[in-house]
């Protein structure tokens, strides 16, 4: 009997645990490393629906990297530090930046396509007379009923899942049952 309710509590957990992960919208980390160009260029960040009606919205925040002067937005609504992107119609933040550095920001997405479309961002670096020297060098495509697809140009661009605090939370919390129920094993 004890080994039926262990098995019904550690089941109990895994699911908790599962429906807490996967309830949460990932965030990824871009970082654009543009040490072997110098001068002055350009970031290109594009959010654009593909054969969707669905309105999904994009967000990017924690931009940091040398940028110069006010960012031209299109379609993308600031609020502080963070810049939201809607999938309704085009999408563009184009920022002047002085090459030679690193560039990161982080961006979470609102929502996914559900009638056969997709979505997709896309982050490019241009030189100061507007040739691409990275064309797409972060892809990021959301397609109904798959995971997010991250591309990337590895010359200039890495994107890696940044674990949210809530999942640590959930992690946390399992750990300390999971402690909770051997202490108690030992205990009887």
């Amino acid at each position: 009997m004890m080994n039926l309710k262990n098995f019904f509590s550690g089941a109990l957990l895994a699911l908790s645990l599962l429906a807490g992960a996967a309830s949460a919208s990932p965030v990824y980390h871009v970082a654009l490393d543009t040490t072997g160009t110098s001068g002055d260029g350009f970031m290109q960040i594009d959010f654009l629906p593909f054969a969707t009606s669905d309105v999904l919205t994009a967000t990017i925040s924690g931009l940091d990297g040398a940028f110069t002067g006010t960012p031209f937005l299109d379609n993308v609504v600031q609020s502080g530090g963070a810049y939201t992107f809607s999938s309704d119609a085009f999408s563009e933040f184009f920022q002047s930046i002085t090459l030679g550095g690193t560039f990161g920001f982080d961006v979470t997405f609102g929502g996914g396509p559900t009638d056969g479309g997709s979505t997709g961002l896309s982050v490019s670096l241009l030189d100061s007379v507007g040739d691409y020297l990275a064309f797409q060098a972060v892809q990021i495509s959301l397609v109904a009923g798959e995971p997010p697809a991250v591309a990337v140009d590895p010359a200039f661009a890495t994107v890696n899942p940044v674990p949210e605090p809530a999942d640590w939370l959930i992690v946390a919390t399992g750990l300390v049952l999971l402690g909770a129920m051997q202490r108690r094993r030992f205990i009887r």
